[in-house]
């Protein structure tokens, strides 16, 4: 079934973003045709039970009790014994019975019980966990060990490597750096998200040593100078943290022993009985919160905000005024992102992404930059860039070869600045569904800028970049499916518009006499709306049908 979900990734990256695809819209929809039959045979399909199996299920349960019909599908009885040892008490549950039971030689010692209306299986998980005896049930076969050290090897489907995540944003205010000591030295206004994977055979070594223990310590570094500044940093070396972790459960006693293995996925334990089933229970448990994903679909807005709305979105009369859209949070006072000073984050019950933008679209022009779309699985982040890497000359030096001819030559350093649009978001998917976000959004308008520098009387005119950079870093908490909002990202443009009356405002120097200059502000809100969707059984094949009825509407004619 995994194999099936792998292979939709191409077609649903055909509407990831908002950016036209390459016209191919016949052989788009009918891969998701067929992609959405499969899922829908897969989910009604029902397994055939053997005409063995359905005559015995075929009973006359006419007047029987439910009560009734599950003793009768499960045979209860008391249990009284003292002093009774262990080869006789097992023996004794499966007499005259269709179970059959093999009891190791090993087996010693001697049992006390006393239960009433329980079940094979109850009494046997009571012995096992009072008494320590290893106990595995296959059908109507039952072996039983004796309560010694055993070794077991189990599990673990997860990816063989390390992974450190870096989200920074900073906001300097002078400072002088050393450039040695600091790797970001020459990109200090530069926010920035890394995520680093790295295969290594040696699970030994902590997570911060060598490399990425340098890389920690640039961003250390890069954080120090005037201004303010966030950092967050995600370290995955599950493999080294489960040894660890299940050296703590089989605790440190004579012959107890845990060996890992990360590129076969097996994890071997040496243990008592009552210890191998707490590793048991423990990686069924870490396996199915690791497998966890959720499928983040993301819309990034600018809006122009009216005349009235210079001070930014009022959010609470657009919502008094649109009454199908509810919401969680607060909407006292005149603006949300006024009162609590800039950035702010609601989260809307409606999960529909059409709802919030046509609220937005009451108070300005409405402008979808992106639509980007990812999916993160538990605890991992996940970074996805829509833009472009522009080459800007940071560095001009010259090199002189002095010999039979002197000849200079220029050094020319480019660095690349990147403009667009940047997401990285961590997620925390709990077991009711409730998704807690790490969210680092970016967008980035990189423009060249001359500056004139003055040095003993000379001028030097340098091309720099000018990046303008609205972006955020919070952490929120949505339910599956909501749509949550990310606001007050706010930009003031001022343009000049000018007008003239033709031929006279073109006569030198009484030319300004006949023109009008006009300053116009504009001011623009930016606004990131996310909505988590929690992958469940029927997850894939709704995203199918939503990207057939995108395609769809791209391509009406097809």
């Amino acid at each position: 079934m995994m194999m099936k979900r792998l292979a939709l990734w191409p077609v649903l990256a055909l509407v990831a973003c908002t950016q036209v695809p390459e016209r191919q819209p016949k052989e788009a929809q009918r891969m998701l045709n067929e992609a959405a039959a499969t899922a829908q045979t897969n989910a009604q399909q029902k397994p055939v039970l053997p005409n063995s199996v359905q005559s015995q299920l075929q009973l006359d349960a006419g007047g029987l009790s439910k009560d009734a019909a599950v003793m009768l599908a499960e045979p209860r009885f008391n249990v009284q014994a003292k002093d009774v040892s262990a080869n006789a008490f097992f023996n004794s549950l499966v007499a005259d019975t269709d179970y059959n039971i093999a009891v190791h030689p090993k087996v010693d010692g001697s049992i006390s019980l006393s239960l009433k209306d329980v079940t094979l299986d109850e009494t046997l998980a009571v012995v096992a966990d009072i008494y320590g005896y290893e106990i595995r049930r296959n059908g109507r076969m039952v072996r039983i060990f004796p309560a010694g050290m055993r070794t077991e090897t189990m599990t673990l489907d997860y990816l063989a490597l390390q992974r450190l995540g870096i989200s920074q944003m900073q906001v300097s205010a002078g400072g002088v750096r050393d450039e040695e000591r600091n790797g970001y030295g020459n990109n200090r206004n530069n926010n920035s998200s890394v995520s680093q994977n790295r295969n290594n055979n040696n699970f030994s070594n902590p997570m911060l040593g060598g490399d990425n223990g340098s890389q920690s310590n640039q961003v250390g570094n890069s954080l120090q100078g005037n201004g303010s500044s966030i950092a967050s940093q995600s370290e995955t070396n599950l493999w080294q943290q489960l040894q660890e972790t299940l050296e703590g459960i089989v605790g440190s006693g004579s012959g107890s022993r845990v060996v890992v293995s990360p590129q076969a996925g097996l994890i071997s334990v040496t243990a008592y009985p009552e210890q191998l089933r707490a590793v048991r229970e423990f990686l069924s448990t870490a396996e199915r919160r690791l497998q966890r994903q959720v499928i983040l679909e993301t819309r990034v807005i600018e809006v122009t905000l009216n005349d009235e709305y210079q001070q930014g979105i009022n959010w609470a009369q657009a919502i008094r005024n649109n009454t199908t859209v509810s919401f969680t949070g607060d909407t006292t006072g005149n603006s949300i992102s006024s009162a609590i000073g800039g950035v702010f984050g609601i989260t809307f019950q409606d999960q529909n992404f059409a709802g919030v933008i046509n609220l937005l679209q009451t108070q300005g022009n409405v402008q979808v930059l992106s639509n980007p779309r990812v999916s993160a699985a538990n605890n991992q982040k996940a970074v996805i860039k829509i833009g472009d890497d522009e080459y800007f000359v940071t560095d001009v030096s010259t090199t002189t070869v002095t010999g039979t001819a002197t000849t200079t030559s220029p050094n020319i350093e480019l660095t690349p600045f990147f403009s667009g649009i940047a997401l990285d978001v961590t997620p925390q998917i709990s077991d009711n569904g409730d998704v807690v976000l790490h969210v680092h959004p970016t967008v980035v308008e990189t423009t060249e800028q001359e500056k004139v520098v003055r040095l003993n009387n000379d001028e030097f005119v340098l091309p720099l970049a000018q990046s303008n950079i609205r972006e955020s870093d919070t952490i929120i908490r949505a339910r599956n499916g909501e749509v949550v909002v990310i606001g007050g990202l706010m930009q003031n443009n001022v343009t000049e518009r000018k007008s003239k009356v033709p031929l006279l405002g073109d006569i030198p120097g009484i030319g300004e006499l006949f023109t009008n200059r006009q300053q116009i502000e504009q001011k623009k809100e930016l606004i990131i709306l996310l909505r988590p969707v929690v992958v469940g059984a029927d997850t894939w094949r709704q995203q199918i049908e939503r990207s057939s009825d995108i395609l769809k509407r791209w391509y009406p004619d097809n």
